[in-house]
């Protein structure tokens, strides 16, 4: 097969480059391992080649193990015969509670049936456990919600359901997405609007990162598509950063000042046919790297497209055919600056390749930095060795309902460990893990202080008395000083009837620090203690503005008779035809102009309607703003796309 020839062979030219290093080979019983590679003197490092020995015929199935059994939550490493061998690839991981390697025949995976074992030895095992780590994420990509039901993306909102199921089971920090969030099939705002119901409505409480891929640029003008990326995602959910409206930021992990940098592409729906990057996007990337790259913390850059025949994700074999093209400029500058910064962790995703095949792991000979290369949340796609080319046919058949990948990573003070992962049965994938040291050994051992930055400009809970009255029916004598058992039951019953109803997307990990107060099973502190928490927590989570209303306004450019409004979210909506709208004047063109007023507090979208089905534009994301909202009549492939601008009547 193919992928063995590939594993085999670079072993091989690692080994022929390293001519002099001795690699150590080990035998127990009747399994022999020889690590090779750079790091075969390295605890934790799998790099080698384990052959199987003289055992009764038949098959048997190799698993790391503990003292007693094979570890709870992985898959088999491999099935093999006697006188049969498996090669781990370069950085792929022997994990920190693995003490034994066994191979059965059986249906049981104990040390004590096993019919071999061998002992991992001891200069070969991480000293410290899994939970020891100092924070651990979710690596998803290509989630696809579809709300258009394609044959392709038929599982997309089983797939992020499960997902996020496995993220709650691990006790992820966060998740972060590399790109395609949405397939974008039916406009951003409806797919947006039911990523995020499918999250609010799931046990997982923490916050999430998404990146902007290359389907959340596929249907209308690409700066209302960044747009809606923007206002969908809240990016890290900074108010400040919401406002500078670019696609792409940077988050520091509270704990430990390591950086997360989202980049976005910026040109069109194939990476293949232009310049993704705007040398803005670039500048400021590099500008981050430079401010933070050795300085004692760990950098993650999450950007969604791989780099035609340059590292993870199909360096070599180019199975995938839209790949970000060297003969465009700004393609060019991302690879060089990416390659000066060996430290760096680049994830990405794009290809779907499943992770089976090998793909997912490249410094490109040491030339470059570390990139690790996901599959698909949604539909990890297959190697057709016959027309060289990739298979969707798994998203087409139900066998394949139960095929989802992405990463468990963990973070340690020494090394990073990215698990592959089935997200559907959550079973980590042992040929699909790996570790790098982390950047945490470098020479500078100065800590850095992460910076903090408000995460909204909200009233403190004392404010809340203020405005009460105004805000969901609290009566104003509430304080903190005098709490009653109503008083506290009332509050948690407009608490749950947020959760239930609404969510802001620009605010998501303040409805997600309420959510998970909300499921906690019991708050510690006074009668008072618990109110406030539940409290400030509350509102934290309400969107920007307190009344939450913002005003609509419409272009009448096809001259209806009578434009509608029809308003909705993933639990409301306003009625089939929607609400007539008001005429308030004419336009700088002189087309009559029509408003309503919208609480976007309860509705995420609006789409404008002649009160027919016959016309209507696509579903549009609303937020705080008041804005203006015109038939884009130019686009011949969605000519009831709107655009948007910000207006004040």
């Amino acid at each position: 097969m193919k992928l063995t020839y590939r594993i085999i062979t670079a072993a091989l030219s690692a080994a022929m480059l390293m001519s002099c290093a001795v690699f150590p080979t080990y035998a127990d019983s009747k399994i022999t391992y020889k690590f090779f590679g750079d790091e075969a003197a390295k605890p934790g490092y799998a790099e080698g080649k384990i052959t199987l020995g003289a055992l009764p015929s038949g098959k048997y199935k190799l698993y790391w193990a503990d003292s007693e059994k094979a570890l709870d939550g992985y898959c088999e490493i491999a099935e093999l015969k006697p006188g049969q061998s498996f090669t781990f690839a370069e950085h792929t991981v022997i994990p920190p509670e693995a003490e034994k390697l066994i191979a059965v025949s059986s249906a049981t995976a104990k040390v004590s049936d096993a019919q071999a074992v061998y002992a991992i030895p001891e200069n070969k095992r991480l000293k410290y456990k899994s939970s020891d780590c100092l924070y651990k994420f979710m690596n998803y990509s290509d989630i696809h919600i579809d709300t258009s039901k394609s044959k392709y993306y038929d599982f997309s909102e089983l797939h992020w359901q499960k997902a996020l199921e496995t993220a709650y089971s691990r006790n992820a920090d966060f998740i972060v997405t590399a790109g395609d969030n949405i397939t974008n099939a039916e406009g951003p705002g409806k797919e947006f609007d039911r990523f995020h119901q499918i999250l609010a409505d799931s046990p997982y409480v923490n916050p999430i990162y998404e990146a902007s891929g290359n389907h959340e640029l596929r249907r209308g003008k690409i700066k209302n598509l960044l747009e809606t990326f923007i206002t969908a995602t809240g990016l890290d959910g900074n108010s400040d950063t919401i406002r500078k409206q670019k696609p792409y930021y940077l988050v520091e992990e509270k704990t430990t000042g390591d950086i997360f940098i989202f980049m976005a592409l910026e040109y069109e729906y194939s990476p293949d046919k232009g310049d993704e990057f705007s040398d803005e996007q670039l500048d400021w990337l590099e500008k981050n790297l430079k401010a933070y790259y050795g300085k004692n913390r760990n950098i993650f850059l999450i950007q969604h497209a791989l780099i035609e025949g340059y590292g993870a994700g199909d360096d070599e074999d180019n199975y995938y055919t839209v790949p970000l093209k060297t003969k465009y400029e700004s393609t060019v500058k991302f690879r060089d600056i990416i390659s000066r910064y060996p430290e760096l962790v680049w994830i990405s995703g794009h290809t779907h390749i499943a992770l089976k095949y090998g793909y997912n792991y490249s410094n490109m000979n040491d030339t470059s930095c570390h990139m690790i290369h996901d599959s698909s949340v949604c539909c990890p796609t297959m190697l057709n060795y016959t027309s060289h080319s990739l298979s969707y046919d798994a998203a087409k058949n139900e066998e394949y309902k139960d095929l989802s990948e992405g990463y468990f990573v963990n973070v340690y003070p020494d090394e990073v460990i990215f698990y592959g992962e089935n997200l559907y049965h959550d079973k980590i994938q042992p040929a699909a893990s790996y570790i790098l040291e982390s950047c945490r050994k470098s020479a500078d051992t100065t800590t850095a202080e992460p910076k903090t930055e408000e995460h909204h400009s909200l009233p403190t809970a004392d404010d809340f008395i203020l405005f009460a009255d105004r805000c969901f029916n609290l009566p104003k004598s509430f304080t903190y000083k005098n709490i009653a058992d109503k008083d506290y039951r009332q509050l948690r019953k407009l608490a749950e009837e947020y959760l239930d109803d609404m969510y802001s997307f620009s605010s998501y990990d303040d409805y997600q620090a309420l959510k998970k107060l909300m499921r906690a099973k019991s708050l510690e502190g006074t009668l008072a203690e618990r109110y406030k928490a539940i409290c400030e927590a509350y509102i934290s989570a309400l969107p920007h503005s307190r009344e939450g209303l913002s005003n609509v306004y419409f272009s009448n450019t096809d001259k209806w008779k009578q434009p509608y409004a029809k308003l909705s979210s993933a639990k409301h909506n306003n009625g089939d035809q929607g609400e007539p709208m008001t005429k308030v004047g004419k336009d700088s063109d002189g087309n009559d102009l029509y408003k309503i007023e919208v609480n976007y507090h309860r509705y995420s979208t609006v789409e404008f309607t002649d009160g027919t089905e016959d016309n209507k534009s696509e579903p549009q994301t609303l937020t705080g703003d008041d804005k203006l909202f015109v038939l884009n009549e130019n686009d011949p492939f969605s000519p009831y796309y709107c655009y948007a601008k910000d207006y004040k009547g």
